[in-house]
């Protein structure tokens, strides 16, 4: 297998070079001659370089072989039983660990929600211009075969909340058809919160569900690659600080997933490309109905262990090294942070246990768990953060930049801010990390994107209620009044 993966789509520097593609990308105004040597995007470049490298050094765990023998990466694998879900969960979390989960859209986020696309495109039916179903299946293959790193446009502009978007005059309110031809379809319009694009090789565009009758020009899902004609992506204010050291800014520098904004301009797609059109159902149906947002979900609970665990290991050794462990309210809140972790590492197991086989054989994870996951891991995350921040505030915001230690007061700081357990310059650096964790603007983004990466909290929630099996509850209540007597 190891001579199959050594392709030229398949090694580290062939990524590199195929993102130096003269794509659109704006970061502070200015357009970026090369995304895979923009230091403000470096730090996610090498994560995404170490996944492609994964697959060469540990090819029994981030590759298979498809149904046809060929080796593919884990996470475009089928699975085909619970042992084959436990697996990609290991593939998962190994890659989660490149950025202790700070990276929540890898390349294996997607690749997870296109295999099972494909799996289930029947759903997607046909037209005279094209077979959306065929094209899936045919996309899926072209993802195996390049081994691409796909991002993914879904979340459209909220400029109109009172408006459906069939009834927006605004042009940038998402992405909507603007005519046809026999080669294909041109598309105009916006996506929001399109995260790691930049650095990436195509985008998935869709909708999340909701759209509704009157906005068929909308209803679209197609793919394309980021070099796009017509297509530019309007980088957010980067988080890393670029040539300042990692000593002051040790996660923000090394692990800034970039957001942006994304705009088409008279965008061709060819129908080979298309699957979705026009078809406000098969919208609505297409995050759902294919199970995507269940493996898409298994990956991010994945991802939410690696993430978990980080949070927990820095509050325990800062308890350790700064000699609070022996506090008994110390202790209570590092039992907090343990429990609440292994809870969310049971619910990943449970949705792996309880995945079940559809009519194509494929066993997808639960989503009521994966639901449960998604509901409870931001407040478990938010509480470890309040944890963190409690065990050294005042120390987290006093801390002089590595600049200070090599100029004139060095010797004084490394003679001042010493402790029992660590000279000066380790406690800077840790408690510089535990800030960046939950001071600094890079900690503020991602716990706004824990709570949010999946959508509203309030829909999954919904969500949740809606697709619960609520009869063995409702059995155990009745059971009880039986009992009672009249």
């Amino acid at each position: 297998m190891l001579n199959q993966i050594e392709s030229k789509d398949m090694d580290v520097e062939s990524y590199s070079k195929r993102i130096d593609d003269n794509r659109k990308v704006y970061l502070d105004g200015e357009i970026v001659k090369n995304v895979a040597t923009e230091p403000a995007f470096l730090g996610a470049v090498n994560v995404i370089n170490s996944y492609y490298r994964l697959q060469v050094e540990k090819p029994e765990t981030h590759t298979t072989l498809d149904r046809s023998g060929n080796a593919i990466a884990a996470s475009l694998s089928i699975p085909e039983s619970v042992t084959d879900l436990q697996s990609k969960r290991r593939h998962y979390k190994e890659i989660a660990d490149l950025s202790f989960g700070m990276l929540g859209r890898t390349p294996d986020f997607m690749n997870a929600a296109i295999m099972s696309w494909a799996v289930h495109s029947e759903f997607l039916g046909d037209s005279s211009a094209t077979s959306y179903s065929q094209n899936m299946k045919d996309y899926y293959r072209l993802c195996c075969e390049r081994n691409l790193f796909v991002a993914h446009g879904a979340i459209n502009p909220k400029i109109d909340r009172n408006a459906s978007l069939g009834s927006s005059e605004h042009p940038f309110c998402g992405v909507k058809v603007i005519h046809t031809n026999e080669e294909g379809i041109v598309v105009s319009g916006a996506k929001m919160i399109v995260t790691l694009a930049p650095i990436a090789d195509e985008i998935m565009v869709f909708n999340m569900p909701g759209l509704k009758p009157g906005d068929e020009d909308f209803a679209l899902a197609f793919a394309l690659p980021i070099a796009s004609p017509g297509l530019q992506l309007v980088c957010r204010k980067p988080l890393s600080r670029g040539g300042e050291a990692s000593f002051d800014y040790p996660l923000a520098n090394l692990f800034d997933e970039i957001d942006s904004y994304m705009i088409l301009t008279n965008v061709f797609v060819p129908w080979e490309r298309v699957f979705v059109f026009k078809d406000v159902m098969r919208s609505n149906q297409f995050y759902d109905r294919s199970f995507a947002r269940n493996h898409a979900g298994h990956q991010g609970a994945a991802r939410a262990i690696s993430k978990g665990e980080f949070v927990a290991g820095v509050a325990s050794k800062i308890a350790q090294d700064l000699e609070l462990s022996l506090s008994p309210n110390v202790q209570e809140q590092l039992g907090e942070i343990a429990s609440d972790l292994e809870a969310a590492k049971a619910l990943v197991e449970r949705s792996e246990n309880q995945s079940q086989a559809d009519d194509s054989g494929t066993f997808n994870p639960d989503i009521a768990a994966i639901h449960a996951l998604r509901i409870n891991f931001p407040r478990m995350y938010s509480r470890a953060l309040e944890k963190i921040r409690s065990l050294a505030p005042g120390s987290m915001m006093a801390l002089p930049t590595e600049a200070d230690f090599k100029g004139s007061n060095g010797n004084l700081l490394r003679e001042a801010l010493g402790s029992t357990n660590l000279n000066a310059m380790d406690r800077v650096k840790l408690l510089n990390l535990a800030w960046d964790l939950v001071g600094e603007g890079f900690g503020q983004r991602q716990l706004t994107y824990e709570i949010y990466h999946a959508g509203d909290p309030t829909i999954i929630a919904r969500s949740q209620f809606r697709g619960y099996d609520w009869e063995k509850p409702r059995q155990s209540v009745s059971l009880s009044l039986s009992n009672i007597d009249d």
